[in-house]
């Protein structure tokens, strides 16, 4: 049973109808131009002007003949109307099947594009939407099973010192609970973090611009990160130019960029080495760089170094208290993506591992 909403049933019928009229109407108009044309030949060559009998049977033979002829001609076109309006909607029918199990969670659909046509570009289009769910998917469940494994640890350890404290197992000094604090305001920063990033993410974070000077913003960052680099003896070597072109800052963001690009640094560069923080004005821009001698971030690595929780390997090689979340790269890519500037990271093994900002002027 067709449907009779159908646009396979409403274009072979409409189809149908226009041939059916056309042949119809072909032949109503031959059969008359043909007998009028047919008594004008009897009159001028016979001098008759009635028709005898021979001339009415010829005149019936071929008006029946004619619509033989048409019949043959609209049952055809019926044929070829219903093949082509079925190959025509053939791809449209795959595609709502396809969407509806897209609809159901199935986001692993795909339809085969068997022509360059308006069909064919919206089943490509189709396939690359249904990719991009499947991946976004994916990373929803990534995110997901990142955020219970970095909640699980601390809320354990937490619920562990507390039930021990309770019951008397252990004494609550003042190192313990000093010890819980941290892991609580390190939680309230986790969650904070994971609230900035969702909302970057959707362009809803409220910036609080004003006209800045980024050079100042990185002298404070690098005075307050040194009693860091202090503990683990490494050296920040600082350039950054007296006088900068002020720029329309969130200066807690951006201040916040640098300081995790400055603790990245800190963190994932040896005891006794060098960080160069360095400040450029461009014409177009004023650069920001980050650059540190420690070991080469691999290049099958490089393009998921701003992803959320991601860690290296060497980083997921390294002690508890010099892993951080798995949040600052990705925090850092969205505050500077709201400030219309770009950041970039490059790693060899023999200048090591630098992160560029460039935040421009209009």
């Amino acid at each position: 049973m067709f449907d009779r909403h159908s646009i396979q049933l409403k274009l072979a019928g409409s189809t149908f109808l226009l041939l059916a009229f056309t042949v119809c109407s072909l032949i109503v108009l031959t059969n008359a131009q043909m007998e009028t044309a047919f008594g004008d030949y009897i009159a001028l060559h016979l001098a008759v002007m009635d028709h005898g009998p021979a001339e009415t049977m010829f005149i019936h033979s071929v008006h029946q003949s004619l619509w033989w002829v048409g019949l043959f001609f609209i049952l055809m076109g019926l044929i070829i109307t219903s093949v082509l309006a079925a190959g025509i909607t053939r791809p449209l029918r795959r595609l709502t099947k396809a969407a509806a199990a897209v609809e159901r969670g199935h986001f692993n659909q795909r339809v085969p594009v068997g022509s360059r046509d308006e069909v064919g570009q919206l089943a490509t289009v189709f396939n690359r939407m249904a990719a991009k769910l499947s991946q976004n998917e994916q990373a929803q469940r990534d995110f997901f099973a990142s955020i219970t494994h970095e909640l699980r640890t601390p809320l354990a350890v937490l619920q562990g010192t507390l039930e021990n404290m309770t019951t008397g197992v252990t004494e609550p000094t003042p190192e313990r609970l000093f010890a819980m604090q941290e892991e609580v305001m390190r939680l309230n920063r986790l969650v904070t973090d994971l609230r900035d990033l969702s909302l970057a993410a959707v362009h809803e974070l409220r910036l609080h611009l004003r006209l800045t000077d980024l050079g100042q913003l990185a002298r404070q960052s690098a005075m307050l990160i040194q009693p860091l680099l202090d503990e683990r003896a490494q050296q920040l070597q600082c350039q950054i130019p007296a006088h900068l072109t002020m720029l329309p800052l969130d200066a807690d963001r951006m201040r916040q960029v640098i300081g995790n690009l400055l603790v990245n640094a800190s963190r994932h560069s040896g005891d006794g080495s060098h960080i160069c923080l360095t400040v450029n004005e461009q014409p177009d821009c004023i650069e920001l760089c980050v650059a540190n001698d420690g070991p080469c971030i691999p290049a099958e690595e490089l393009p998921h170094i701003f992803e959320k929780f991601y860690q290296s390997q060497s980083a997921q090689g390294a002690a508890d208290s010099q892993r951080g979340s798995g949040l600052g790269l990705a925090l850092a890519q969205q505050y500077v993506a709201i400030h219309h500037g770009t950041i970039s990271a490059t790693s060899t093994p023999e200048d090591g591992t630098a992160f560029t900002v460039r935040l421009p002027k209009s």
